[in-house]
């Protein structure tokens, strides 16, 4: 190989292997205050994560797939840590990510001192879960079906302890007869629909 080819190969096998640069830090996550970018220690790769908590201490990111442009994007497996009041959590979204969003059909699994504590398998969009499977694993609770936002949406069935409420949903609510099966909010709050 001629001596000039070498500095140009070296070059270019540094430019593949270069990290993606940290996110903007108006779109980096800060806990206990806004929704953001956490990025993966190892090749920079920039994952979305929500709702941390303002005790959240020790954070890392991992990811599996490419990340071209900064943001994880296609299949892949992402893993996020940290311990949070003295407890060690997790979350595992497996599946495609889209400029570091779930996007498409995939699973999140929530872990706290190593132990499943809620499981999402269905779809995203905007890397909110819009329906699919949802459970809690140690209340024996299974919801089947749409979602929004942060509850039960539309056509659904809730099985909990050998029963099951199955019908059309309203943000988390479902009436029965005179009375309310309430999934993810307060019974009360079901007879308002601001709510």
């Amino acid at each position: 190989m001629p001596p000039a080819s070498r500095p140009a190969l070296a070059l270019l096998a540094l430019l593949l292997g270069a990290a993606a640069p940290p996110p903007p830090e108006a779109e980096r996550a800060v806990p206990g205050g806004r929704d953001g970018f956490v990025s993966d220690g190892a090749g920079g790769c920039w994952l979305w994560i929500g709702g941390l908590g303002a005790e959240t201490r020790d954070l890392t990111a991992t990811w599996t797939g490419s990340c071209p442009d900064g943001p994880a994007e296609g299949e892949g497996r992402a893993v996020t840590s940290w311990r949070e009041a003295g407890r060690e959590k997790q979350m595992i979204y497996e599946g495609p990510l889209r400029r570091g969003k779930a996007e498409g059909t995939g699973r999140l699994s929530h872990y706290e001192a190593g132990e499943l504590r809620v499981q999402e398998e269905g779809a995203y969009r905007e890397d909110r879960f819009t329906g699919g499977r949802f459970s809690v694993p140690a209340a024996g609770l299974v919801y089947e079906g749409g979602w929004f936002l942060s509850g039960p949406h539309g056509q659904g069935r809730l099985s909990i302890n050998g029963k099951t409420f199955e019908g059309k949903w309203e943000l988390g609510c479902l009436r029965a007869g005179n009375a309310w099966i309430a999934f993810t909010r307060a019974p009360q709050s079901c007879d308002s629909p601001a709510t």
